[in-house]
């Protein structure tokens, strides 16, 4: 364990792991622990087991070298000479830690090769995971199954899902839907699972892998045509699945010949996931209902012992929330009646919103974990309430009724977004105290980047505040990423807060912009804000439709004008980065194809999860800000709806003209997710997120994009904030512009004189204008000090910062560079809080 343990450093540091030296110590109450000491540069972790080792190196890398691993692959640096530290034995709390949902199979993790797997265990590793789930290549050993029981390969290729939607086939969902699954990706899935779960091992990690949970081909009938067969409900508008009897003797001997088989193949594991009704009412004539309830907990028992007599039945406790008023405490200590204590683990997996071991005693009394969910659907916008998470774990850790809580855990449907929510989550569950994160968040952002410099705080306090805090729940998130439609608008982002704190992140890019985090970071912060503005200019749209006042085709116009400007540039920002693209997700996935036929069903599966998912209810639940998709698929549908609207504005004032269908998006949506890469028109690739494509206003990186896009916006963000902008900012003008030989010139008379920490000014009807501004300040109109920057304007004008100082008068001088400038213009001064 301990050379698995140096693995993990040496890809992670390179040669400098050779001056980390790990001794592995068993803990005498066997539960994780670590200690370290650093000196003259030799760092010594002792642990007492190889994740205990990889968290304590790791705790050493964060408090003492401010550095961080986490999705984006940032490299990890460490100073010359190791720093001195030391850290006194930290003994973890829970004994189980817990990572992965089904859904992340489906959402994020489905097209991922082996060095993304091993990247993944690495992350696994330092932040204390020691129980992942583990479903890769089922598909194979339940094909060898269902083919000794007598299935044909046609009947069992019926059976499966295409890949996205593996996950919910697995859970006994849906059969068949956008498949076939061909050979060449069973037989993949199958070696990548033998290098997970083997890595997994070696690191002492408790894989959870599938079990039997009843759900069948419909094609059994014909090898037992008189076994008793049942549905449940359909879900989510497919049809409705099969699944065994339990009081069938097959279901036990399905399920036994599942594990040894899976055994066979994989090797030794012992804890087995079975999903009964993940998201589905059971249907049971109520006189026997919970002698049947306890009859499905017998045999799918009864078939893990048989299978792996060291078995345990672990189990995600979504149907006890998801369908709370079915499962009452009699039911649900029926399902697991036969199951021994210390033999089954429950996740109560969504206590963010319910606590399922306060209302389940059976829980209590038979093992269960406490688990968030967070993410659903792998959706990218900036959400999670900090120190909710933080006290909800460290209340049930504290409370005496907790029964048998076996350890934490976080389960999002999918990753790769919000990384500050799964290093808290991680923390908390290493840590025998309550965090304060207001407190934390200064370490974590030290290490994320490197150095804190106090603006960067600053914008995290901000975010805290917001999107970070109480109010920063799951369901507050852009309308514009939604469908068009008469649906409300979905509660909006405190899009100030969050445009603050990007103003704060982006006053210290010349220290941090080094920093590949730093940098996903702001590109973060800015999709937000920018977010945020498309909705207000919608809301605009939406106002001025209803209103059809004289002025509706300027103002109309206008609005419609920013708000599909916005889009644009919320998609050249996220095209920055290659994890915001919709074109990694779609190369990822057709690169698993052996053939152009299977790389196209892989990509049509990739696009399809995404956007329509396939069936009424569940359309834009994974959706993501992703660069191509917010042009090629957003952006498009909301063309489509304002065009509706244009014509029915038009029917509406001359009823000769045919009356408008209201678009069929479900249609559009479905053909969009149809199309392929190699589908062409003309030299543009067909919504394969093109978004290298040449542009006229393109950006050279991330800091370049948000610095411009922060200058182009900045004065209509406050527009739509009130009719009172904050006290300590304030808009001043119209002002005339003079022309000056080749320049324009603004003299602007403040009033009075004030204290200023930067000032901007905004073209009001330019054209396209882009122009290089300069700028100075004075206090009496005569002695002039000129400002540093930004040099290059955009065509929304320029801010200048100030070191602090009282001014009256402000001069700007502008040379165009490109459209036609405006002749009046808007000038906003940012003055200290209290001094305005």
């Amino acid at each position: 364990m301990v050379s698995a343990a140096y693995d993990v450093l040496r890809r992670l540091l390179g040669d400098a792991a050779d001056r980390f030296s790990l001794r592995l110590v068993p803990s005498p109450g066997g539960v994780d622990e670590f200690s370290v000491v650093a000196r003259d540069g030799e760092v010594d972790v002792v642990g007492s087991s190889a994740i205990a080792l990889c968290r304590g190196a790791y705790h050493y890398l964060k408090q003492a070298c401010h550095v961080q691993v986490c999705w984006s692959a940032e490299p990890v640096c460490l100073p010359a000479r190791l720093p001195n530290f030391d850290q006194e034995a930290v003994v973890c709390p829970n004994r189980l830690r817990y990572y992965l949902s089904v859904c992340t199979f489906g959402y994020s993790t489905v097209w991922w090769d082996w060095a993304r797997w091993e990247q993944e265990i690495d992350w696994m590793a330092v932040h204390g995971i020691n129980m992942p789930l583990a479903l890769v290549g089922q598909e194979f050993v339940w094909q060898r199954v269902f083919r000794e029981l007598g299935l044909s390969d046609a009947e069992i290729a019926e059976h499966f899902s295409g890949p996205a939607f593996l996950p919910w086939h697995r859970l006994g969902n849906l059969n068949g839907y956008m498949g076939p699954l061909p050979q060449s990706w069973i037989d993949g899935q199958a070696e990548l699972q033998r290098k997970i779960l083997d890595r997994q091992r070696e690191l002492g990690m408790m894989p959870v892998v599938p079990g039997f949970s009843g759900f069948v081909p419909a094609a059994i009938r014909r090898l037992y045509p008189s076994v008793e067969l049942h549905s449940a409900e359909p879900w989510a508008g497919f049809p409705a699945t099969t699944y065994l009897d339990p009081r069938s003797p097959l279901f036990v001997e399905i399920g036994a010949r599942f594990i040894e088989t899976y055994r066979e193949v994989f090797g030794p594991v012992h804890h087995y996931l079975c999903e009964t009704f993940a998201e589905q009412i059971p249907v049971i004539e109520p006189a026997g209902e919970v002698e049947y309830l306890r009859s499905i907990g017998q045999a799918t028992w009864d078939a893990i012992r048989r299978g792996d007599p060291d078995g345990h039945w672990v189990m995600q406790g979504w149907p006890f929330y998801f369908a709370r008023d079915f499962w009452s405490p009699d039911r649900a200590a029926a399902l697991f009646d036969a199951v021994p204590a210390g033999r089954l683990i429950v996740l109560d997996q969504v206590t963010e919103a319910y606590e399922v071991w306060r209302h389940q005693p059976v829980l209590r009394e038979k093992g269960w974990i406490h688990s968030v969910v967070h993410n659903y659907g792998q959706n990218t916008h900036l959400h999670g309430d900090l120190q909710g998470f933080a006290d909800r774990a460290w209340q049930a850790m504290q409370d005496p009724d907790r029964g048998a809580m076996l350890g934490m855990g976080f389960v999002p449907e999918g990753i790769d977004q919000n990384p500050v929510v799964y290093e808290l989550l991680s923390d908390i569950m290493w840590s025998s105290s309550r965090i304060d994160v207001a407190t934390w968040i200064e370490g974590y952002a030290r290490s994320r980047y490197g150095a804190c410099p106090p603006s960067v705080l600053s914008a995290w306090r901000k975010l805290l505040g917001s999107v970070y805090g109480s109010t920063g729940g799951l369901t507050q998130r852009s309308s514009w990423r939604f469908r068009p439609g008469d649906q409300p608008l979905a509660p909006k982002v405190d899009t100030v807060a969050v445009f603050k704190a990007a103003e704060s992140f982006e006053a210290d890019y010349e220290l941090l912009g080094h920093s590949r985090n730093y940098q996903r970071d702001l590109v973060d912060v800015t999709k937000t804000w920018l977010g945020g503005l498309a909705d207000f200019a919608f809301e605009d749209l939406l106002a001025i439709d209803e209103r059809n006042a004289s002025d509706r085709d300027w103002e109309y116009e206008g609005s419609r004008e920013l708000f599909f400007g916005v889009l644009r540039q919320i998609d050249l920002l996220l095209a920055t980065l290659p994890e915001h693209r919709l074109s990694t997700w779609i190369s990822a996935a057709r690169a698993w194809g052996e053939s152009a036929e299977e790389a196209d069903l892989f990509e049509q599966n990739a696009r399809t999860l995404i956007t329509h998912w396939g069936q009424p209810f569940l359309f834009d639940y994974a959706i993501r800000e992703w660069a191509g998709l917010t042009q090629d698929f957003h952006r498009e549908r909301w063309l489509m709806y304002f065009d509706y609207l244009n014509r029915k504005e038009i029917f509406a004032r001359n009823p000769d003209h045919a009356s408008p269908d209201y678009p069929d998006f479900a249609c559009w949506e479905a053909g969009w997710a149809a199309t392929v890469t190699s589908s062409t028109s003309g030299s543009r690739t067909i919504g394969a997120g093109n978004e290298s494509q040449p542009e006229a206003y393109a950006y050279d990186n991330a800091i370049h994009a948000a610095r411009l896009i922060w200058g182009d916006y900045w004065p209509v963000i406050w527009e739509y904030v009130s009719s009172d902008p904050p006290e300590t900012y304030r808009v001043h003008g119209p002002w005339p512009a003079v022309a000056r030989e080749s320049k324009l010139e603004i003299l602007v008379d403040l009033g009075e004189t004030m204290a200023l920490a930067a000032i901007g000014i905004a073209p009001m009807f330019g054209q396209g204008f882009r122009g290089v501004y300069s700028a100075a300040v004075s206090r009496d109109g005569k002695a002039w000090v000129d400002l540093p920057g930004p040099g290059h304007g955009t065509y929304r004008g320029a801010r200048f910062r100030i070191k602090r100082g009282s001014y009256r008068f402000v001069r700007f001088n502008i040379e165009r560079e490109l459209g036609e400038p405006s002749q009046m213009f808007q000038v906003v001064t940012f003055c200290p809080t209290g001094s305005a």
